[in-house]
């Protein structure tokens, strides 16, 4: 299923129990289709469980583009998906691991998150899962000897508009006025999947194995046919574990967006107006004081409006 199938799909279960009709003949009808992957509660249940472990590693390695001795390869589930129809949610990042580094090198952290709506702040979530994932490291009053993190952030809005990037994976990192890097046990990798998809032509020889994971991922999510990727065994896992029949009806009547996704959908409502308003050439102040959106963030709406004109 894709974003919207799956939404009215959810609907259809919440109605269902509405009306005191059986919901367990509702996910039986559509036992044979598969979730939507990129939801919060899907990939959590998919990705942070142990049986699973492989699936999550190739995707960790694809996504931040580690070869060899460099790649991941002795992970731990820190937040784990536990088996049981509700299973076990955690509000810190849909999925985070860790991963020994052999030779007295630190340890990876790495997490991973998804985010659909277009809006300015999503930018400060992510640098606050990192501040979070950061301050955790250390216990008071030891030495601040920070591990490796990877903050690894699967997004549905361009974070670089195709007019000023061609990539779809890029590689944040803190760096001075001449780029120079200063810190290097801190990443966030940014993969703009609508991108990707929207200038498919451009990537269509791209054969990285990120490349693989996101047409995998969307043949999914389409239902359509998988014989692509039928004969490569992370891929065929993947296919299997997407199928809705591994969800419980109860499962998935806990599936929603949190209260943090529904204060950032009004904001979206917000910003959309924003937008009109500044195309129609009214001044920040003006657009700030009838949406109260803070100044700056009218300030940075606009600055990406006329980078994505340029």
């Amino acid at each position: 299923m894709n974003r919207e199938q799956f939404g009215f799909f959810l609907k259809k279960l919440r109605t269902a129990k509405e009306n005191g009709l059986d919901v367990d003949s509702v996910v039986k009808e559509h036992e044979n289709e598969n979730v939507y992957f990129y939801n919060d509660s899907c990939i959590k249940k998919i990705l942070a469980s142990e049986k699973n472990i492989a699936l999550t590693t190739d995707l960790i390695n694809a996504s931040l583009n580690l070869l060899g001795a460099d790649r991941v390869a002795h992970p731990k589930l820190v937040n784990p998906f536990i088996p049981g129809e509700l299973g076990y949610r955690n509000v810190e990042p849909d999925l985070l691991l860790t991963n020994e580094r052999e030779g007295g090198y630190p340890r990876d952290r790495i997490s991973i998150e998804v985010q659909h709506e277009s809006n300015m702040v999503y930018r400060n979530r992510v640098v606050l899962y990192v501040s979070r994932l950061i301050s955790n490291m250390v216990r008071k009053n030891d030495p601040p000897v920070l591990e490796n993190l990877n903050l690894i952030s699967f997004q549905f809005t361009d974070a670089y508009p195709w007019s000023v990037s061609r990539n779809y994976r890029h590689t944040v990192q803190l760096r001075n006025q001449e780029q120079l890097l200063y810190y290097d046990r801190q990443t966030i990798t940014i993969v703009e999947v609508n991108k990707f998809f929207a200038h498919a032509d451009t990537f269509a020889d791209d054969r990285s194995r990120l490349a693989q994971w996101l047409r995998a991922i969307d043949t999914l999510n389409r239902e359509s046919d998988f014989g692509e990727f039928a004969n490569d065994p992370v891929f065929k896992m993947l296919q299997s574990e997407v199928k809705l029949s591994n969800f419980s009806s109860r499962y998935l009547m806990t599936v929603d967006m949190s209260d943090f996704d529904k204060s950032m959908a009004v904001f979206s409502k917000q910003e959309q107006i924003a937008r009109k308003m500044l195309a129609r050439n009214m001044s920040p102040e003006e657009v700030a004081e009838v949406t109260d959106i803070p100044l700056y963030l009218v300030h940075e709406i606009k600055k990406d409006m006329e980078l994505a004109e340029a």
